[in-house]
């Protein structure tokens, strides 16, 4: 009877604690990435740059790197539909030009900028983009690119929101909620890796 509750014992703490112990270990690199996280430096000259919307100081660092000409284009992509580009230069020196600023409308999540993305790059036909949002996004925001856009030179651009730091209380709890939606992304990426629509055919029929 002994040696049948130890291979229980075993048997669980093998199911239970491996899995366990590897969310773990997923989580720490998962924080310490998005902490340690910084912008190029300095930053080089790309085709155009991607902001996606939904944090402070996004869009500001979409700006600057127009206004340093170290893009030629930028897309601020996910704005909400009574949002104009005046609105958004309206605070911001020095002045822009409005012809190299594009608001994208269509995109309500972060496969959705990638789908928007793909479309706005094409039409440019730029070759290298930076990619401009927090940090914390960055890891699901760079894997829903990849996967989307084929033959272009992603570049992270990180940026970190105001208070967003270890010794506060919103750094683990958006931590904890991206981690577990960037392995969301992965598993569906895994099972449906020619897919780059929000739900494969077989979920929605």
């Amino acid at each position: 009877m002994a040696k049948i509750l130890r291979i229980i014992f075993v048997t669980l703490a093998i199911s239970i604690g491996l899995p366990l112990c590897l969310w773990l270990a997923g989580f720490v690199v998962f924080t310490v990435t998005i902490y340690t996280m910084s912008e190029p430096t300095p930053p080089q000259e790309v085709d155009a740059a991607i902001v996606l919307t939904g944090g402070s100081n996004r869009i500001s660092q979409g700006f600057d790197l127009l206004a340093k000409s170290k893009t030629k284009n930028l897309l601020v992509s996910g704005v909400h539909k009574d949002v104009r580009k005046a609105d958004l230069l309206r605070d911001y020196t020095p002045q822009l030009p409005d012809c190299c600023i594009t608001l994208g409308y269509e995109a309500g999540n972060t496969i959705g900028n990638a789908i928007e993305a793909r479309e706005w790059l094409d039409k440019n036909k730029a070759n290298s983009v930076y990619l401009i949002t927090a940090t914390y996004h960055m890891p699901r925001a760079l894997l829903e690119f990849h996967h989307t856009l084929t033959g272009i030179k992603v570049i992270p651009y990180p940026v970190t929101p105001e208070g967003f730091s270890p010794d506060q209380e919103i750094f683990w709890k958006t931590s904890f909620v991206e981690y577990h939606k960037t392995m969301m992304s992965v598993v569906r990426i895994l099972a449906y890796p020619r897919e780059t629509n929000p739900l494969p055919p077989e979920i929605l029929e």
